[in-house]
């Protein structure tokens, strides 16, 4: 897949775990404007818990921290 995707192995992984996320967290990004701060590598400590509660307050960490 990362071959016909023209990306590494390594970034493949990275894309990957984001199906990890809770799906309205999935949801919200979806839909949320741009916003500084908020990219893959800034999302990876959020994917990384598999409880959902904690990936919300990862993420709401993150936005209220990028919103400023």
């Amino acid at each position: 897949v990362a071959r016909l995707g023209g990306v590494t192995r390594a970034r493949m992984t990275q894309i990957m775990k984001l199906c990890n996320l809770a799906p309205d967290i999935q949801e919200k990004i979806l839909f949320l404007p741009p916003v500084v701060g908020v990219n893959e590598r800034n999302l990876r400590p959020v994917c990384k818990p598999i409880d959902w509660e904690e990936q919300r307050h990862l993420l709401q960490e993150l936005l209220r921290r990028s919103l400023g």
